[in-house]
């Protein structure tokens, strides 16, 4: 995150997490963004970007399944006792909004894992 500040003073990434405001205070504290994340416990940003929900099948991609062993390694872990059911199949998303609040670019992920690398959000 701090890279991207030198980069594009101008512009700002914002994470929104579908939690309420103190689960996603302590989720993005630990990673020193949580200015830059908003709570959205009732999912409306998710829904507004029209993503739909991930196939069953999609469970079982090598895609996911290589995304989840690097994640693993690298210290993050499911805690499936907070998981909701309706969350399991919830793909990610990334947009590009401009100064007039325009959605100017909209990535829908396949899957659980699927979000395209920071260089390529950065690029657009």
């Amino acid at each position: 995150m701090r890279e991207f500040e030198k980069l594009h003073r101008d512009e700002r990434i914002y994470v929104v997490v579908a939690a309420d405001e103190a689960a996603t205070r302590s989720l993005c504290t630990p990673y020193g963004v949580a200015d830059a994340c908003i709570a959205d416990p009732d999912r409306r940003t998710h829904r507004a970007a029209r993503l739909r929900p991930a196939s069953l099948l999609s469970f079982f991609s090598r895609e996911l399944i290589e995304r989840a062993r690097a994640n693993h390694r690298a210290g993050f872990r499911q805690n499936w006792a907070k998981s909701r059911i309706d969350d399991l199949r919830r793909v990610p998303g990334a947009m590009r909004i401009d100064a007039d609040g325009i959605v100017t670019w909209i990535y829908r992920g396949e899957h659980a894992g699927d979000l395209p690398p920071l260089e390529q959000l950065l690029a657009r």
